[in-house]
């Protein structure tokens, strides 16, 4: 009974570290495309778009939550929840550079 629930406590602890961790990385992407906006103006009438990020390979919701590790592989991963950690350098480079992270 007891293990039974520590296996339970294990898996809503792990549960809440990879919402908390989609929910910070959702935020990093967010000030990635406007910062990307504010240095190309061009861009502003992408973004207004509906999904714009579907079709728009500089947007970090794109190459960070399309193109990025599921959801489900972060939740059963031994590493721990960081943006380095998940992702390869290419990402944490244009992240960097940006100054987002």
């Amino acid at each position: 009974m007891v293990t039974i629930f520590l296996i339970l406590a294990l898996i809503a602890v792990r549960g809440l570290e990879t919402y908390l961790f989609i929910k910070k990385v959702s935020k990093v992407c967010h000030q990635y495309d406007w910062k990307q906006v504010n240095n190309d103006d061009m861009l502003i009438l992408e973004i207004k778009e509906k999904d714009y990020y579907l079709t728009s390979n500089w947007s970090a919701y794109n190459f960070m939550f399309l193109k990025g590790p599921s959801p489900l592989s972060m939740f059963f991963s031994f590493k721990i929840l960081t943006i380095e950690n998940q992702y390869n350098n290419e990402v944490v480079e244009k992240l960097r550079k940006n100054e987002v992270i």
